[in-house]
C-alpha cells in the first residue's frame, strides 16, 4: 500500500477522535474580545500534543506588549509550541489560532455545545478555526502512529489574538525568533484551493473638528458633521478612482482582484441632539492589492483630505489605527508545490493558487521571506455569523492535505 492510501486509510477510521476532540475544543469559549478560557484550551492542546510524542513549551506574552496594544493584561495571552524535532536542515511551522469572535445574531442551536447533525458539527469556532486544529493534530498524529518519517522537522503553534490581529500572539512570536520555520502552513482556503497570499490592510481613523455651539443658533458654531459628509463623498470618489486597479493575482472571487474601501465601519461623536457637533470621526477600512503599497495609500487619503480643508475651511486628522502590506508566494515556491500535490492526491483535482481578500496570521511569516500557504477545513462558510458548523468529512480530508504536505516537503 503506498504513502496515501496508508494515511487515507489511518485518518478515515480516526472519525471519532475527530469529532470528539473538535467537540472538546468548542466547548471551551475562548471568546476574543475580552481573551477568556486561553489557559483551559492550551491545557488540553498541550495533552494532546504530548501524547503523541510531541515536545512542548507554553509561551506567555509579557504584560507590556499588552500595554502596548491596548489589551486588558489581567487576562494571560497563552501561546504553545509543540516539535516534532527529526534532526533535519529544514522546519515546516504549522499554526492555527484558538480564539473566536463573540456570539452574535441568532443562533438556532447552542453556539458552545458542538452538536453534530447530518455530518456538521456546530459551534462558535468550529469552522474559524478549531475543526482545523483537529485537522493540524489529527495529521501529525497520524504519521507519528504510522511510522512515517518526513524529511522536515515539524513544529506547531497554537496561538491568541489572531481575531484582533495576532500582535499580541502569533506576530508576537514570529517577531521576537520563537518559531522555527523555512516552510509555513496555517489557515486559508478550503477544498481544490490553496491561497499563497492576501491583500494589505490600513485602518484608519478620520477626526473632523468644528466648534460646538446651541442647536438653536447653529451659526455660533462649525459643524464637524458637515465636515465629515464632505470628506466621506471626497473619499467616495477616491474609491472610484482606486477600484480601476486590479491584480494580476488570481483569486476566488473575481470581484476581490480590486482594492476597496469600507467608510464609517466606527463612528463616533458629540452625544447631545441640541448642540452642533464639535467633532466628529468615522474609520476607513483600506484593502490593498499586491502592486500597492502602504505609503502611497496613505498619501492618497491624505490628499483627498487637504484638498477638502482647503475647499471647506474644515480641519481634518489622520490617525493610522493598524497596517500591513499585501503579502504573496511564488506559486513554484515548494511549499505551493509541496501543498498543490497534496490537495491533487486528496481530491483528483488540479489545485488553484489564490490569494485572500483577508488576512491570515500567515502574513508575519511571509513579511520574514519564509514562503507560506493556507489551507483549511471546511464549512458553510459562515464563520463570524450565526450557526457556524464544520463538515467532519472536510475535517478528515484537510488533515489528509496537510499530512501529505509534511510528506511532500524536503
Amino acid at each position: 500500500m503506498n504513502v496515501y492510501n496508508l494515511i487515507k486509510k489511518e485518518i478515515n477510521g480516526r472519525k471519532s477522535y475527530a469529532v470528539n476532540l473538535t467537540k472538546r475544543l468548542i466547548r471551551i469559549p475562548t471568546v476574543n474580545p475580552p481573551g477568556e478560557g486561553y489557559g483551559k484550551i492550551t491545557a488540553l492542546l498541550e495533552k494532546e500534543l504530548k501524547k503523541i510524542g510531541l515536545t512542548t513549551k507554553r509561551v506567555v506574552t509579557p504584560r507590556t506588549v499588552l500595554k502596548k496594544y491596548n489589551i486588558d493584561d489581567r487576562l494571560p495571552r497563552v501561546n504553545l509550541i509543540a516539535d516534532w524535532q527529526r534532526g533535519r536542515k529544514r522546519t515546516l511551522h504549522i499554526n492555527g489560532h484558538y480564539d473566536v469572535v463573540p456570539v452574535t445574531g441568532d443562533w438556532k442551536v447552542s453556539p458552545f455545545k458542538g452538536l453534530l447533525r447530518n455530518g456538521k458539527l456546530y459551534g462558535r469556532g468550529a469552522e474559524d478555526m478549531k475543526g482545523t486544529i483537529t485537522s493540524m493534530i489529527l495529521a501529525v498524529s497520524t504519521l507519528k502512529r504510522l511510522d512515517m518519517l518526513p524529511e522536515v522537522n515539524v513544529q506547531l503553534s497554537f496561538t491568541p489574538d489572531e481575531e484582533i490581529g495576532g500582535m499580541t500572539g502569533f506576530g508576537w512570536l514570529v517577531k521576537e525568533d520563537k518559531i522555527r520555520a523555512d516552510y509555513g502552513l496555517s489557515e486559508g482556503y478550503t477544498g481544490k484551493c490553496i491561497s499563497c497570499g492576501n491583500k494589505g490592510i490600513m485602518w484608519a481613523r478620520i477626526e473632523c473638528r468644528g466648534k460646538s455651539a446651541h442647536a438653536s443658533v447653529p451659526y455660533k458654531g462649525v459643524n464637524s458633521f458637515d465636515a465629515m459628509i464632505e470628506a466621506a463623498n471626497a473619499l467616495k470618489k477616491l474609491r472610484v478612482r482606486i477600484k480601476k486597479r486590479k491584480t494580476a493575482f488570481k483569486m476566488k472571487n473575481d470581484r476581490d482582484r480590486f482594492p476597496s474601501m469600507v467608510l464609517g465601519g466606527e463612528l463616533e461623536g458629540d452625544n447631545k441632539v441640541n448642540m452642533v457637533p464639535s467633532r466628529v470621526s468615522f474609520s476607513i477600512d483600506r484593502r490593498l492589492i499586491p502592486e500597492e503599497n502602504l505609503s502611497s495609500a496613505k498619501r492618497e487619503i491624505e490628499d483627498v483630505l487637504k484638498s477638502c480643508s482647503k475647499k471647506s475651511g474644515h480641519k481634518f486628522k489622520m490617525r493610522i489605527l493598524a497596517q500591513d502590506p499585501a503579502v504573496a508566494v511564488n506559486p513554484n515556491a515548494m511549499i505551493c508545490r509541496a501543498a498543490g500535490s497534496a490537495v491533487k492526491k486528496v481530491f483528483k483535482s488540479t489545485p488553484k493558487l489564490l490569494l485572500m481578500p483577508g488576512g491570515t496570521d500567515m502574513r508575519y511569516l511571509v513579511k520574514k521571506g519564509i514562503p507560506s500557504v493556507g489551507y483549511s477545513a471546511r464549512g458553510g462558510e459562515n464563520w463570524h455569523s450565526d450557526n457556524e458548523f464544520i463538515y467532519i468529512k472536510s475535517i478528515l480530508d484537510t488533515a489528509k492535505v496537510y499530512a501529505m504536505t509534511v510528506m511532500n516537503l524536503k
